[in-house]
C-alpha cells in the first residue's frame, strides 16, 4: 500500500484557489493590508491546509504547498511572476508586503495540536490504536523508507531521550515543546 497523497494535495490546492476567488470582491474593497491578510488567513489558509495534520512531513509536500502559497501570494498582491522578476523581488519580499501567515507553520501547529488531542483521548478509537500500533512481522523497505506520520515527533524528541507519546499526554509539557 502506498500512501500517495498527490490527489488530496491537488484537491487542497483547488480548494485554496476557490476560497481565494470567493474573497476577491471583499479583498478589492478593503484597503487595510492587515485586514486583507486576516481575511486571507481566515478563509484561504484553512482551505489549503485542511486535514494536513494527518499528513507526514516531507519535502515534497512542503514544496508543493509553498509553491501554491507563493502563487496565491503573488495573486493577492496583484504581481505577476514577470513583474516579480523585473522588480527583483524575492519571495521573502513578497511575504513582508503581504503579511500572510506561513502555511508550513500553520500545518506544524495543526499537527502538533492533533497529536496531543489524539493521545489524550480516553476512549478506544481506531485513530489512537493505529497511531500506537507497531506491526510485528513487517519490515520497512530497504533504502530510504517513506516518511511516517510520527517520524517528525520521534526525530524531535530523540535528542532529549523522551518518547513523544508520553510527552503528548501531558498538555502543559507538550505545549512548551511545540512549534512556534
Amino acid at each position: 500500500m502506498t500512501n500517495n497523497i498527490a490527489p488530496e494535495l491537488n484537491r487542497r490546492r483547488r480548494a485554496a484557489w476557490a476560497a481565494f476567488g470567493s474573497i476577491r470582491e471583499v479583498r478589492d474593497q478593503v484597503s487595510d493590508p492587515d485586514l486583507k491578510a486576516s481575511i486571507f488567513s481566515a478563509s484561504v489558509l484553512p482551505a489549503m491546509c485542511y486535514a494536513t495534520e494527518t499528513w507526514p512531513d516531507n519535502k515534497t509536500i512542503a514544496k508543493a504547498i509553498m509553491t501554491s502559497h507563493h502563487a496565491l501570494e503573488r495573486s493577492f498582491l496583484k504581481i505577476s511572476r514577470r513583474q516579480q522578476w523585473q522588480q527583483g523581488l524575492r519571495s521573502s519580499d513578497l511575504k513582508e508586503r503581504s503579511r500572510l501567515k506561513d502555511p508550513l507553520q500553520y500545518m506544524a501547529n495543526s499537527k502538533h495540536r492533533w497529536a496531543s488531542h489524539l493521545l489524550r483521548r480516553t476512549d478506544d478509537r481506531w485513530s489512537l490504536r493505529v497511531t500506537e500500533w507497531l506491526p510485528r512481522n513487517k519490515r520497512r523497505p530497504s533504502g530510504r523508507p517513506p516518511t511516517r506520520w510520527a517520524d517528525s515527533f520521534s526525530k524531535y524528541f530523540r535528542e532529549s531521550g523522551l518518547h513523544w507519546m508520553q510527552v503528548a499526554k501531558d498538555r502543559a509539557m507538550w505545549r512548551s515543546c511545540g512549534p512556534r
